[in-house]
């Protein structure tokens, strides 16, 4: 029997950052998340062929493989200072080079991380996350993956 733990881990960490929300998406003017990355463009990041770009509301997008999962959201960066203050039980970094501003949030203990790089560009942040495998190679694939969108704004 396979052990549920990562998969369970996964599942705790969205919700939890789901959970941490303190700000409100808001619709924006720019382009439409599915449009912010092609299915290729994943795939090459991850390392494994995606689906088809699927919609999350109006905000976010999402790109699956077995095992992988890849997000895009978009957030008004009205509450920027909000969004990079750590919360209880994750740590953020500054990453430079990517955009106006951007960071990685770690959630997790250090065998079983969980990373997102929210990216500031204009009125917009941006939040990736690449769901599976770890950390250090979910930081790698966000930046890839965040070098792709800001080449098309």
């Amino acid at each position: 029997m396979k052990s549920k733990g990562p998969r369970s881990f996964i599942f705790a960490s969205i919700c939890s950052l789901t959970g941490l929300g303190l700000w409100t998406a808001e619709a924006q003017a720019g382009p439409a998340p599915c449009s912010l990355l092609t299915s290729a463009e994943v795939s090459a990041a991850v390392g494994t062929n995606v689906g088809a770009a699927q919609p999350i509301a109006t905000t976010g997008c999402s790109w699956t493989a077995p095992h992988v999962i890849v997000s895009v959201s978009l957030w008004d960066a009205n509450d920027w200072s909000k969004m990079k203050t750590p919360l209880a039980g994750t740590s953020k970094t500054s990453v430079a080079g990517l955009g106006d501003d951007a960071f990685f949030t770690t959630l997790g203990s250090a065998d079983k991380q969980f990373a997102t790089l929210t990216v500031k560009k204009g009125s917009t942040a941006y939040v990736i996350k690449v769901y599976g495998g770890n950390a250090a190679d979910q930081m790698a694939k966000e930046k890839t993956l965040a070098a792709n969108v800001l080449a098309k704004l």
